[in-house]
């Protein structure tokens, strides 16, 4: 999919190109000018480029500091994922569902499962499914 997306971009780029001689060396000078003026941006906006290297040194360090703490989540939540579907179905780590600590406090605590028992196992799920019911 990136190679066809790459390719229609280059065509179109292509085709905005003009054909003749004089627009294409308008084109051309055009677009050394802005190279030029790019390259030499810091030369005529010192004080710019400085404040501008500040920031991206900032804006690195919070980088880094975002990729770290998501990957340090992301490791956190998948140890706790596998330790989960290791232990045995209604309970965590050796708890029953019942007895089960919420995440937060706004959340109220478990005390039963009110589904019946049809809808809780999957084969029987399978079968009323199969059966239209």
């Amino acid at each position: 999919m990136f190679f066809i997306r790459t390719t229609l971009l280059l065509g179109l780029g292509v085709l905005v190109l003009p054909t003749d001689e004089t627009s294409q060396a308008r084109v051309y000078d055009g677009a050394k000018t802005a190279v030029h003026w790019t390259s030499t941006f810091c030369d005529r906006n010192a004080e710019a480029c400085v404040q501008s290297h500040q920031a991206w040194g900032v804006f690195v360090k919070k980088a880094e500091f975002g990729a770290k703490m998501a990957l340090n989540l992301f490791n956190e939540h998948g140890r706790d994922a596998s330790a989960q579907t290791t232990s045995p179905p209604g309970s965590a780590h050796g708890q029953p569902m019942a007895s089960r600590t919420p995440a937060s406090p706004g959340l109220q605590k478990r005390t039963a499962v009110t589904l019946p028992a049809a809808d809780t196992d999957p084969t029987q799920r399978h079968k009323a499914a199969r059966a239209g019911g």
